[in-house]
């Protein structure tokens, strides 16, 4: 009897460790997928580097560092999650058209809600659908029909775009229609890191703000969840840890972040919401009149308030597997970031 119990300990023992391995194994596969929004698309293909006579070609330079692999100029694919992108071009009349497949494992629920608040706005046509409300340019969103590809099932996103030959964007150069970003795509990764703020040596009336991402563990950490959201967790002065929610907009190495509609929502790590106060001047300990205060407040709500609320250029280093972000801002301002208190 005891050894059927000592047994029947083993087996629930062994059950266990199985579930959590399938479940580990299930959060890393899921991670592999590098899921592309609908405002991704615009960057997913370029026409530097093309010929003459050709439209475009699709964009080594983003999709390399999401894990695909190059096939040709038109095929990209993913061997972890068998994804692919696959892009089309034509020249027909006065008009260039762009049709790029993208076959994803992704769930496409966040994919639709995204194309219902696009900017510019969308017309749902039917079911799978989404086109501009303009006419020209022609741009369309749509979701065909699945595809498996060994044994994995796989959605189909295609992006339409028709404009006129010579037409440029707010996003072309002098020389190409569509230049290759420096955008790192940022959504679905996580990075620590660290923050400096002081006076900038060259100029006493600036000061300067930097950061670097990278992938070595700090005190503070960041998710980009998503396209336009973020999370901060980091641990305050008495070993509280919080989650600090956002946020962000990244295009053409210029990296935002802000917040919507009531600010951003902090919480703790038992989920217990943090209520932010109204923003007020914050008189002599103020960041910007003396930077020493930024230092001092480090691992407070504040303190990651005042970097997150910021515009920064980027500059990404693939070699050293870091980005830097940077700011400078004349010293002569108001700081009107407060610190979130606790509910009771």
């Amino acid at each position: 009897m005891a050894k059927e119990i000592i047994k029947a300990k083993m087996n629930r023992k062994i059950l266990r460790l199985l579930s959590l391995l399938m479940l580990i194994c299930g959060t890393e596969h899921s991670l592999f997928a590098q899921k592309f929004y609908p405002r991704n698309f615009i960057l997913l293909y370029t026409d530097e580097g093309v010929p003459e006579n050709k439209v475009a070609k699709l964009n080594a330079a983003y999709l390399l560092p999401t894990g695909f692999q190059r096939v040709n100029d038109s095929l990209y694919i993913h061997p972890q999650t068998k994804e692919r992108l696959s892009l089309s071009t034509r020249q027909q009349d006065n008009k260039n058209e762009l049709l790029l497949t993208y076959l994803t494992a992704a769930d496409l629920s966040v994919f639709r809600a995204r194309l219902l608040d696009y900017e510019p706005k969308l017309e749902q046509i039917d079911a799978n659908t989404y086109q501009a409300t303009f006419n020209n340019p022609v741009v369309k969103y749509m979701i065909a029909g699945d595809t498996v590809i060994g044994n994995k099932r796989l959605h189909t996103i295609q992006f339409q775009l028709i404009y006129d030959k010579g037409q440029k964007f707010p996003f072309s150069s002098d020389n190409y229609t569509f230049p290759i970003t420096e955008t790192y795509p940022l959504q679905q990764t996580t990075w620590y890191f660290t923050a400096k703020y002081e006076r900038s040596p060259s100029n006493s009336e600036y000061n300067e703000m930097r950061l670097i991402f990278s992938k070595e563990k700090t005190d503070y950490k960041i998710n980009f969840v998503d396209d336009i959201n973020f999370k901060i967790t980091y641990t305050d002065p008495k070993k509280k840890t919080h989650v600090y929610q956002g946020e962000y907009q990244n295009y053409n190495a210029d990296i935002s972040f802000f917040n919507r509609q009531g600010g951003w929502s902090d919480k703790d790590k038992t989920g217990r919401a943090l209520a932010t106060p109204g923003e007020q001047y914050m008189g002599k300990e103020s960041f910007y009149e003396d930077p020493k205060k930024f230092a001092e407040a480090a691992g407070t709500a504040r303190y990651f308030r005042f970097i997150f609320s910021n515009n920064y250029q980027s500059i990404y280093h693939p070699d050293l597997g870091l980005m830097e972000l940077s700011k400078r801002e004349a010293k002569e301002q108001e700081d009107i970031l407060s610190m979130p208190r606790q509910e009771r």
